[in-house]
């Protein structure tokens, strides 16, 4: 890992890029994305995250607008050869900051109840567990977190 940059895109963004988010949400948290959903996906301005190095994405973290002050995140992964890195916190605090900018006060997403390791990185960032989402995922629950800066 030579330099890898932290970088905003706001949608539209082209077919070619959704596809390399696509894969490294697929890869990290076993959601079937394909980059033509995240294409039309209703993002946020600078709602697009990405770890960038070479043209090549390593990291992103997308999210929206739910109401004018909460933000829900729809996808967050690191590739699996640069986690246990920091870089995860990184974006972290890239996102809350940017969030924070944009006057809002509120973080919520899902994650699958057998995804721990997500699970710990999430309470350790603060947010807390508010309920199952009953077959938000094939074959299992999600579970409700979310966080009031």
């Amino acid at each position: 890992m030579n330099n890898p940059k932290w970088i905003f895109k706001t949608p539209p963004v082209s077919i070619a890029l959704s596809k390399e988010i696509a894969s490294i949400l697929r890869m990290t948290t076993g959601e079937q994305l394909v980059g033509e959903r995240i294409s039309i996906l209703p993002l946020a301005k600078n709602g697009i995250i990405l770890l960038e190095e070479n043209d090549r994405i390593l990291g992103s973290l997308l999210w929206m607008k739910i109401n004018p002050r909460t933000a829900r995140v729809l996808g967050f992964g690191i590739h699996p050869e640069f986690q246990e890195k920091n870089l995860g916190s990184e974006c972290w605090e890239i996102f809350i900051k940017e969030i924070i900018q944009q006057d809002m006060n509120k973080v919520t997403l899902e994650v699958r109840e057998s995804n721990e390791r997500a699970i710990k990185f999430y309470r350790k960032k603060g947010l807390k567990p508010k309920g199952w989402i009953e077959e938000y995922y094939q074959n299992e629950k999600g579970i409700l977190m979310e966080i009031e800066l």
